[in-house]
Formats: structure tokens, sequence, C-alpha cells
């Protein structure tokens, strides 16, 4: 199955009757695994809460549960996953948050830290702990009295001033965390920030180099700027620095978003901080379909920085895409391989044994590497480039792609058939001997191996 993260505003304009041919296309649930994460349920709790708007709050919550069946990505706190989870269930959790704010009690950093879902604490965990190793009174009583910062102090800041206390600290941070979304604080934030390392906004909002016109800016301050992984025990690293870059963009003023609080949709850091949590959790799938275009190209931008095997595309390119490559069908298989090996440009081993074709194909909506081997039995492998940052295989996968295999090649030569209950967790083993078929003069074996869930290609030796 291919892998598809598509984002809130895609999915809310399906629901509306818009991309009806990408409607049609992506609930084909044979060929793809749709995802939704906890983002999209952040999208709607950030929407008009009252009871006149609950019938349709419900009515986006039904529609991302079956186009999902359920399937949602979401960070547990130590790691990110993909289960089956009911998205009301999910957005009553999200939005019972509202009522933690008026828990805090001071002293109780900790506790209410434990309160927060893993998203919010990766944004607070740093601060506190900041905090907590900080000679406090010092440090901020001194920011207070520097004519250089006090004017910004004031601004953010402005009820932390003569209450220097471990917990006075953490409410001035709770109160500006809270302002960043509800109000435009960010972008008076943003502003101070271009503003002192001197970035020519209007220039870098669609630059071609964003990295490099940001690093010139801070090197005229000899100043380098660190890769922005931080230790945070709250999310994966790699989940915190592709969130960092995203912010650092848009803090810098590459395709920064609007910051609005008037009248219509109230736009604030919510919803850069949200849209950094779609970019990230959409790198455990193969496609990222958004139709916010500022969004697009700080994804598109990100992506290609950090390396990540996922494509950011817009609800059209998808679907040009989906008919370029996707919809073969898998009984014309050996006609893909064929033009796949006749036009490809493969990667050869170093000893020649070996050439590896990529490309956009998804050979029975699952391979996507083709391996040409030389002095073995076996001929032709199929192997799958997974997303970067998702686990290698689900279940419901191996079942959809066993059931394929059934429809085109028949029986299979030990007569298992579909993946039985037994079988199940074969996902997270090492091996597994699989299912094999005879077709004409081939023999075909799918089976995992160290891990990697494969398809073989061989001469029948017994033709």
């Amino acid at each position: 199955m291919v892998r598809l993260y598509i984002d809130w505003n895609v999915m809310s304009q399906m629901k509306a009757g818009q991309h009806a041919e990408l409607s049609e296309i992506v609930r084909d649930k044979e060929k793809f695994f749709n995802v939704y994460s906890t983002s999209h349920i952040g999208d709607i709790a950030a929407s008009d809460q009252s009871e006149t708007n609950r019938e349709n709050i419900d009515l986006d919550l039904e529609f991302i549960q079956n186009l999902t069946d359920g399937y949602c990505v979401y960070n547990t706190g130590s790691e990110i996953v993909i289960e089956q989870r009911q998205a009301l269930e999910l957005y009553r959790e999200r939005t019972d948050f509202s009522e933690i704010r008026k828990i805090f009690e001071p002293g109780a950093l900790d506790k209410m830290l434990n309160e927060f879902d893993p998203e919010m604490r990766q944004i607070i965990t740093p601060a506190i702990n900041l905090l907590k190793n900080l000679p406090i009174d010092d440090v901020f009583r001194e920011a207070f009295e520097n004519p250089d910062t006090v004017a910004q102090m004031r601004q953010f800041l402005p009820d932390l001033e003569n209450n220097y206390s471990p917990a006075g600290v953490f409410n001035s941070f709770l109160n500006m965390f809270t302002r960043l979304n509800e109000n435009d604080d960010y972008k008076q934030l943003r502003e101070t920030l271009q503003k002192g390392v001197q970035i020519n906004r209007n220039k870098l909002f669609d630059a071609k180099e964003p990295y490099q016109m940001i690093d010139k800016a801070y090197k005229k301050f000899g100043v380098i700027l660190p890769d922005t992984e931080m230790e945070n025990k709250n999310a994966p690293g790699w989940y915190n620095e592709l969130t960092n870059e995203y912010i650092r963009l848009d803090m810098h003023g590459y395709q920064e978003d609007k910051v609005s609080v008037g009248k219509g949709r109230k736009q604030t850091f919510r919803n850069t901080m949200e849209d950094a949590f779609h970019v990230a959790f959409a790198t455990t799938c193969d496609f990222y379909i958004t139709n916010d275009d500022r969004n697009y190209k700080k994804a598109q931008v990100v992506y290609e920085k950090l390396r990540i095997n996922s494509l950011v595309m817009k609800p059209d390119e998808f679907v040009a895409h989906y008919k370029d490559w996707l919809q073969i069908k898998g009984d014309r298989f050996i006609g893909l391989i064929s033009a796949i090996l006749q036009h490809g440009e493969p990667e050869i081993s170093d000893d020649g044994s070996q050439r590896t074709y990529f490309g956009c194909f998804f050979i029975f909506d699952y391979f996507n590497k083709v391996y040409v081997l030389s002095g073995t039995d076996w001929s032709i492998v199929l192997s799958r480039a997974k997303p970067t940052n998702a686990r290698f295989l689900y279940e419901n996968e191996l079942t959809t792609l066993i059931d394929k295999l059934l429809m085109i090649f028949g029986e299979d030569i030990d007569q298992n058939g579909s993946l039985k209950p037994e079988e199940k967790n074969v996902v997270q083993e090492d091996r597994w001997v699989g299912r094999k078929w005879i077709h004409g003069e081939l023999l075909y074996h799918l089976r995992i191996i160290n891990g990697y869930l494969q398809f073989y290609l061989s001469q029948n030796k017994d033709q």
C-alpha cells in the first residue's frame, strides 16, 4: 500500500465537495494507506468550539475516521507510532487540555508538565529545563535592568518583572505561550528576531536558498547557527529536528505564515506549530498532500535539507502523478519491471554484481525498489525504500499485499492463502517464510529477510 498523509486543509475541502478526482482516488483502500494525526485534531480543536458548531465538528471527525479507518500517527512521548485510534476520542482528550491551564500551583512544575500532551511538552520542556538550571534572580533581573533588553522583556514577559521566582518565571512563559497561541504576539516576536539579525524579510520570503541567506545574516555577527535538534525526552530527535527546522524558516521570514486575530479565521503561532507537526508526521508516509502554498514550500525546503524520503505534492500534482505512475494494475507488473530495467538509470555496486533501480513506481502498490542480481539463483528482487521515519511494515499492508498476489497468481504452493491470525506478528520479526507461487516459467517468493519484506523472481528450475 502507498502511504498518504493528507493535510487538514485538503481533507476539509474534500469534505466540502472539492477535489472530486483526488477523493475518488484516495478512497481506494486496497492501494492507499491513509493516516491522520493528532495535528488534524488540533486543527479542528482550534475552530469555533461553540455548541452551534458542534455538529460541524462531529462531521469533520467522522470524515477523518472514515477516510483513514482510524489509523492515526501520533507522539507517545518517546516515539512516533501509527495505530488505530478513534478521532472523536482524541478530540475529547485535546479539548480537555484547555482546563489544565487553570490547575497551576507554585512549585508543581514537573507535575503540571506531565499533564500536557506530547506536542505541548515538546514546546515547553526545553524552557522548563533551562529555568531549573539558571540563577533565575540574577538573569531576569539584569535583563529588566538592561536598557538594551528591557523593552523586549516587557513586551514578551510583562508579568515577570519583580517576580523572579521559579513559579513566576514558569507562569510568565506559560502566559507568553498562551498569548502566542491566542494573540498576535508571534508576529511581534518574529519581527523582533528579523530586525535583530538584520534579515530582509522581503528578499528571504521566496528565496531559492533560504538557509544560505539565514546563515549569511548570522555570520555578519560572527555567529554560526547550531543544528536545530535539541535534547528532548518527549519526542524522538528526528521529530524535534523537523519541527524546529520548519519553525526556524518561518521565524526568519521564509514563506512566513500570516498572523491575524481580527475578524474571520484566527491565525496565530498555534497554526504554524500545527503545520510544523504535520510536516514531521508526514515523513512516516510516502506522500504529503497539502494545498497551503507556504506550508508546501517550507516542507519542500526542510525535506530537501534533511534528505527526507517523502514527496510533497498539491492535490492536482498528486492526481497527475497517480495517472502517470500509480494506477498501473498489478497484473501488468512484468511490463512495468521490463520498462524500469530498459529505461531506468541504475546504481551499480562496486563489484558490479548488483544493479538497483529506484523510481516513482509502486509495483503491487508496495515495492518501489528493484534489485537485479548476478551470480545467484535469484535474478530480480523487489524491495521497498520506506518513508524516512516509518516503521518498515504494518499488518494491514502485509494482509492487503498477500491478497493482491493471490488474486494475480492464484493459490500459493503451500496453500497458506491469506495472512493467518498466528502470522500477524511477523511484521515485527526478522524472518518469515512467506508465500511461494509458480506462474509460467517463473518462481515467485514473498518473504521477510533481515526485517525487510521482499519479493523474489527467478527461473523455475523444475520447468
